[in-house]
């Protein structure tokens, strides 16, 4: 009985060997180590388009350094508060994981933190050191700032030993073999911010195919569009970016020759030469926006009829919904907080669409038009891309305006 017993625990260690040599990962306490590491950061900078886009290059970044990639929860911003919401409410992991190793944060400091993260090997990196309240220049300062404090405190992470600023190198993808030896020694690399550039690059762009909305998201999407009385029929989605902040923003095209803002690489890579962005591909005139309309009716009309155009938005502009629905009489217009027909509204609401609605609708429209500048609008032209390429169009406000000669860029 006991030699069985000590075969059984040798063929034990001798499986475990074979699993650690094979996959990198070893068994402790019950869960399944990474020995290659992991990567956590936080998800700091923007809204849901922003750390959609760069979620992407930090995966990427993650594959190339064949670390286990931490998800971090989605920071959801209510007036000065800050909500978090769990990575896998909103999004599948099984998906990911034919990709690549992840697992969720909330998963991660409950059942791996204990045992390979402790408090006294806590470390943050940063480029260099970031302004704020720290005891010297060599400073992270993870805690100055929101949503800084707030993400880390979220998960009980109240203090780091100590800041490693990783300057010259830079949290690309390209340069992820250099960070192997340096780092080796360090079970966890947290970042302040996330381990991507922004907008993320091309390479990355394509991981977004891994992305699949979770049932839960599919499903409360599928109740609105009942309760909003669209189930069944096609529909053109728009997403319109014309709230204050947004117009702030745009201004930088008056004021300056720009080749690229935000998420604008979505439009110009299409053309296939550097040119300067149109004020007008930003923020756009209710011609602009009826011409753009009336285009995307007649497209999506040659295959099915549609009679209902939803509306996404930063900017819940009654007059103008009234306007586009008089030039669009046959239409039904789904906005956040009416529906409209022939100029007068027809139907309230009390509430708003949460965003991951917005975005579910967007990706799973019969027919997209987007706004170029918007890493929002880039989520969802990605979904479409890359998940449903056959039968869905996409299009961007104004990007006839790219095309112009005027807005080439002189490199003489």
């Amino acid at each position: 009985m006991v030699a069985t017993v000590a075969m059984v625990v040798m063929v034990d260690m001798e499986l475990a060997m074979v699993i650690r040599l094979i996959l990198g990962v070893s068994i402790v306490m019950g869960i399944t180590v990474d020995e290659n590491g992991y990567i956590i950061y936080c998800p700091c900078m923007g809204r849901f388009g922003n750390q959609a886009e760069q979620f992407l290059g930090s995966l990427l970044f993650a594959i190339d350094l064949n670390r286990t990639l931490v998800l971090p929860p989605f920071i959801e911003y209510n007036d000065k508060h800050v909500n978090f919401t769990p990575f896998d409410k909103y999004f599948r992991i099984e998906p990911l994981l034919e990709k690549h190793r992840v697992l969720t944060m909330e998963n991660f400091m409950f059942n791996y933190a204990p045992t390979i993260w402790p408090r006294e090997e806590r470390f943050i990196l940063c480029y260099s050191a970031r302004g704020g309240r720290g005891e010297s220049d060599q400073d992270c300062n993870p805690f100055e700032g929101n949503p800084f404090k707030p993400f880390w405190y979220h998960f009980n992470v109240t203090k780091f030993v100590r800041s490693l600023l990783h300057s010259p190198l830079a949290t690309q993808f390209t340069e992820a073999k250099y960070w192997k030896a340096p780092y080796k020694n360090i079970k966890v690399l947290a970042f302040v911010g996330a381990p991507s550039p922004f907008p993320t690059s091309q390479e990355a762009i394509p991981l977004q195919r891994h992305v699949k909305f979770s049932d839960y998201v599919g499903s409360v999407a599928e109740k609105f569009r009942l309760d909003r009385g669209f189930v069944d029929d096609p529909y053109l989605a728009i997403h319109m970016r014309h709230g204050s902040d947004w117009m702030k923003a745009c201004n930088l095209l008056k004021e300056n020759d720009m080749t690229q803002l935000f998420s604008s690489d979505q439009c110009t890579r299409r053309i296939g030469v550097e040119v300067k962005l149109p004020y007008q591909i930003c923020t756009h005139s209710t011609e602009q926006i009826v011409s753009d309309v009336r285009r995307a009716l007649n497209d999506l009309n040659k295959n099915k009829n549609s009679s209902v155009i939803y509306i996404s938005t930063d900017n819940d502009d009654k007059p103008l919904w009234r306007i586009l629905s008089s030039k669009f009489p046959e239409q039904r217009f789904i906005t956040p907080t009416a529906t409209y027909s022939n100029g007068a509204s027809i139907s309230e609401y009390s509430e708003h669409p949460h965003f991951i609605i917005d975005a579910y609708l967007l990706s799973n429209a019969d027919y997209f038009l987007g706004n170029c500048i918007s890493s929002f609008s880039a989520f969802a032209s990605r979904i479409r891309i890359y998940s449903y390429q056959r039968g869905r169009t996409t299009r961007f406000f104004a990007n006839d305006l790219l095309k112009q000669s005027n807005n080439l860029k002189d490199e003489l």
